[in-house]
């Protein structure tokens, strides 16, 4: 690994539960949020809430966002497909968390290796 490698995350979100596939390093994480920040409707419903236990998990696990690519999965109510302002929740959402580059994959199937890949080249 180059010093000016991209660190690249999948990332999928489930209801008030992240998981972290650190794609370098090959470094699995699952954490669940104890205060809840969905509703009935929308996946992140309370945005400062989802912000803060996301970074948590990132800072808490050792994940460095410095050069970072974000593959994004929202893996539950998302039937229909992702309206424009979830997706602009989500880039928010990571933006703010400090991922540098991000990709929505609005798929409900986990990714191959190859697709993953494909991101961020």
């Amino acid at each position: 690994m180059g010093f000016f490698s991209k660190k690249k995350y999948y990332i999928k979100l489930y209801v008030n539960r992240i998981e972290i596939i650190d794609l370098i390093h090959k470094k699995s994480i699952s954490e669940t949020s104890e205060i809840k920040y969905n509703n009935q409707r929308l996946l992140i419903a309370d945005f400062n809430t989802a912000e803060k236990f996301i970074s948590n998990v990132f800072k808490k696990n050792g994940l460095s966002l410095k050069n970072s690519v974000g593959i994004i999965q929202q893996m539950e109510l998302s039937e229909g497909g992702l309206s424009s302002i979830e997706k602009r929740i989500l880039f928010e959402l990571f933006s703010g968390v400090g991922v540098k580059e991000t990709f929505i994959d609005e798929s409900l199937v986990d990714l191959t290796e190859q697709q993953l890949v494909e991101y961020g080249k």
